[in-house]
């Protein structure tokens, strides 16, 4: 009869998420994960695999809550400008005010591991198209587009860009004042 994990999953995958996206793949050692954890490394290993399924894990949790919330606020109330101002605006103010500089583990995995290992660039390809997909949901019923549906998905895509900048620049300490002014160049025109 096979043991029983004696942990929570969710709760080690929580740890092991934080941990990824405070310190990066590279920077996160087993050591780290185990510590963040409090469990040992089989038990890491017997639950993901190896670091790099420990990794996959976290960017897939990341995922499912991030991008969640992300397409909850698009589909909110008001127009595409209130909404992707909102968007914008709680990033800037996770920042600025609650002191959360470590950006978006998406973008930081696009920077760190993307083209250096297939599975997590697939990983990170899926979720910018979910997310260029929200955005473009977002634009629809919008007449401001020349060229209809594709001028929505350049909008949409010029957005994504300036998204994903934006949380790499809150990353790298930008002051509140230049990512106010990056927000509202990202908001001209909508």
């Amino acid at each position: 009869m096979p043991r029983r994990r004696s942990f929570e999953t969710e709760e080690a995958l929580e740890a092991i998420a934080e941990t990824f996206w405070e310190r990066g793949y590279e920077g996160a050692s087993i050591q780290d994960l185990e510590s963040a954890t409090e469990l040992r490394k089989q038990s890491l290993y017997r639950a993901f695999g190896d670091k790099r399924g420990m990794y996959l894990a976290a960017l897939a949790r990341y995922e499912a809550r991030q991008l969640a919330a992300v397409e909850a606020v698009l589909g909110g109330p008001g127009g595409p400008r209130a909404r992707f101002d909102r968007l914008l605006t709680e990033a800037i103010e996770r920042a600025t005010l609650h002191g959360d500089r470590r950006g978006c583990l998406l973008c930081n995995a696009s920077a760190e591991q993307a083209a250096l290992d297939e599975a997590t660039g697939q990983a990170v390809r899926a979720m910018l198209g979910r997310l260029e997909a929200s955005f473009e949901r977002a634009l629809e019923g919008v007449a401001l587009f020349r060229g209809g549906p594709a001028g929505r998905r350049r909008t949409a895509r010029k957005l994504l860009a300036g998204y994903v900048g934006l949380r790499v620049l809150v990353r790298t300490g930008l002051p509140e004042a230049g990512l106010l002014d990056a927000k509202e160049g990202l908001l001209e025109g909508l």
